[in-house]
C-alpha cells in the first residue's frame, strides 16, 4: 500500500469516527414522546370537549350531552314551603319563593304577586287554618309542558310551560274559615328553574278579596 492510500484511508477513518461521536445514541425498546407503546387491548384516551348540555337535541349530532329535567319534588317542596308560609302569615318567607317579576291571575287580571298577597294577609287572617288539612299531598298534580298536551279538554290548565317550567295544581280541601273565603276552590302554580331549585313566577287562582 502506498503513502498516499495510507493516508487517505486514516482520513476515513478519522471523519467516520467523528460523525459516530455526534449522532445520538438510540435505545432499543424505549418508547418515544409521540408513541408511547401500551400493553396489547389498552387503547389511547384522549382528552374529549364536552359539549353543554341541553334537553332537546339533534340525534344526527356527533356528541349530544342531554340534561336531565330536575325533580319535580323540588318544585312541589316549593309548593309546599309557600302555602305553609302564607298560613304563618310569614310575607318574609313568601319573598324568598317568588320570582322577581311572579304574578297572580285571579280571573279577572293579572297583578304582582308580592303586594297581592301582602294585602291579602292584611285583610285576612289565615292562621285560622292552621291545624286544618289544607291539601291532600295525593291531591297535587305536577305537569310538564309536554304533559299539558295530552290532558283531555276538560282537565286542561290556562298556563303555558316553557322547556324547563313546571306546574303545579293543588286542590284545597279547606278554603273557608267561617264565613270568610280564605282560598279559592284550587292553586294552580307555574314554577321556573332557577339555578338548581324552583321559584315561583305565575299563581292562577279564582279568588277575590272581599
Amino acid at each position: 500500500m502506498s503513502h498516499g492510500s495510507s493516508r487517505f484511508s486514516l482520513v476515513l477513518c478519522a471523519a467516520c469516527v467523528s460523525c459516530a461521536a455526534r449522532a445520538p445514541a438510540l435505545v432499543r425498546g424505549a418508547p418515544s414522546a409521540t408513541n408511547e407503546r401500551r400493553p396489547p387491548g389498552i387503547l389511547e384516551v384522549r382528552s374529549v370537549q364536552l359539549p353543554d348540555p341541553v334537553r332537546r337535541g339533534d340525534s344526527q349530532e356527533q356528541l349530544l350531552l342531554l340534561r336531565a329535567p330536575a325533580g319535580a319534588d323540588r318544585a312541589r317542596e316549593t309548593v309546599r314551603e309557600f302555602m305553609r308560609a302564607a298560613i304563618a302569615e310569614k310575607p318574609e318567607q313568601l319573598e324568598l319563593l317568588l320570582s322577581p317579576n311572579a304574578f297572580v291571575d285571579n280571573g279577572a287580571g293579572r297583578q304582582p304577586a308580592r303586594p297581592f298577597w301582602q294585602v291579602r294577609m292584611a285583610q285576612l287572617d289565615y292562621t285560622e287554618l292552621k291545624g286544618q288539612v289544607l291539601f291532600r299531598e295525593a291531591d297535587v298534580q305536577t305537569f310538564r309542558a309536554e304533559d299539558l298536551l295530552r290532558l283531555p279538554r276538560g282537565r286542561r290548565i290556562p298556563l303555558e310551560l316553557g322547556a324547563d317550567e313546571v306546574a303545579v295544581r293543588v286542590p284545597i280541601r279547606v278554603s273557608w274559615a267561617g264565613r270568610t273565603r280564605l282560598f279559592g276552590d284550587e292553586l294552580l302554580f307555574r314554577l321556573q328553574l332557577t339555578g338548581t331549585r324552583f321559584e315561583i313566577a305565575e299563581i292562577s287562582e279564582d279568588f277575590k278579596l272581599p
